[in-house]
This record gives structure tokens, C-alpha cells and sequence, in this order.
């Protein structure tokens, strides 16, 4: 999934894709374990998204990122 984010709407965005990022890290981990590869990776993911959120408007016209 690529999603573009726009200095306006940065914020709807991010939260989206934080809880759609939630919900599979918790699928992946009641299906194939928290130690599991796919299960790490999408943990990684959320820690990114997490990140991008919490430093807020310090972003310039647009941010790509794919997951």
C-alpha cells in the first residue's frame, strides 16, 4: 500500500494507517506468533508509522512511504 500525505492532511492519514497497521499487527500475531517474521515486520512497520506521527508538522510539502 503507498499512501500520500499532504501537510493538511498528514494527520487523518497517519492515524488511518496506524489503526489499519494495528489491527493487521494483531491478526499476525494471534495467527502466527509474536516471534514470527511477518508479525515483527509489520511491529517494525506500526513503530514507523508511530514515529512519523509523533513528529507531526516537521514535515515539508509530501511524504511518501510504502508498507
Amino acid at each position: 500500500m503507498v499512501t500520500k500525505i499532504s501537510k493538511l492532511g498528514q494527520v487523518i492519514d497517519l492515524s488511518k494507517c496506524i489503526f489499519n497497521k494495528r489491527r493487521e499487527l494483531i491478526d499476525l500475531g494471534m495467527n502466527y506468533g509474536f516471534l514470527n517474521e511477518k508479525t515483527i515486520q509489520c511491529s517494525q512497520d506500526l513503530d514507523k508509522l508511530i514515529n512519523l506521527y509523533m513528529q507531526g508538522s516537521h514535515t515539508t510539502r509530501y511524504r511518501f512511504y510504502s508498507i
